[in-house]
């Protein structure tokens, strides 16, 4: 698959992006405030914290099957127990049915250290980071045919606390927000992204 770069539609070819070529790429970034203690049960990511049904969802029109798409997923977390260590798991889940149903494409965990494990004086302040490799479309459910095509692919973040003790596991946010302690040290954005490119 080709798609040659012209001065105009019948000039002269000045290149061709051919298989990796980046196609379109979409992004957020937020800094998140709201609900700040990382949920026991998996959570959407939003904008507000946890507990919001407004996710951030990215979402890419007219996908098609044979190109590729990648996606990652970045926070701020700190873990402010004395002498538990923390443990959360970060989710990316897909859609091609504009949001009714949701598929979990990759997760992954990451451990924080407690407050004394580390020696330091407020907690192990650390980004947690999930990616989804390049994936082809068509294994993602997109279908590009001509009877019904994928209308759109979306993904979504979840995040969830498997070790550790309640309250103590924190996502970044302000000292405004009202909910919690600040995570110090570290960007204090949420950045995620999706990215289509070129198949083979």
């Amino acid at each position: 698959m080709t798609l040659p770069i012209r001065y105009s539609p019948s000039g002269a070819v000045l290149a061709t992006l051919g298989a990796g070529a980046r196609l379109r790429l979409t992004e957020a970034n937020s800094v998140m405030g709201g609900s700040l203690a990382v949920p026991a049960a998996a959570d959407v990511v939003s904008a507000n914290g946890f507990g919001d049904p407004t996710a951030i969802v990215l979402t890419f029109t007219n996908p098609k099957e044979a190109n590729l798409y990648r996606a990652e997923l970045s926070l701020d977390v700190q873990n402010t127990a004395t002498n538990v260590e923390g443990e959360v798991v970060l989710y990316l889940d897909t859609s091609v049915d504009g949001g009714t149903t949701w598929t979990n494409r990759v997760k992954c965990s990451h451990l924080i250290d407690a407050l004394n494990e580390a020696g330091a004086t407020t907690g192990e302040s650390r980004q947690v980071q999930i990616n989804l490799c390049n994936i082809q479309g068509s294994s993602l459910g997109v279908d590009d045919g001509p009877t019904s095509p994928t209308a759109s692919l979306k993904i979504r973040a979840r995040m969830n606390k498997t070790q550790g003790t309640n309250g103590a596991i924190l996502v970044n946010s302000p000292a405004t927000s009202g909910g919690g302690s600040p995570v110090s040290g570290l960007e204090g954005t949420i950045h995620f992204c999706l990215e289509e490119s070129l198949g083979s």
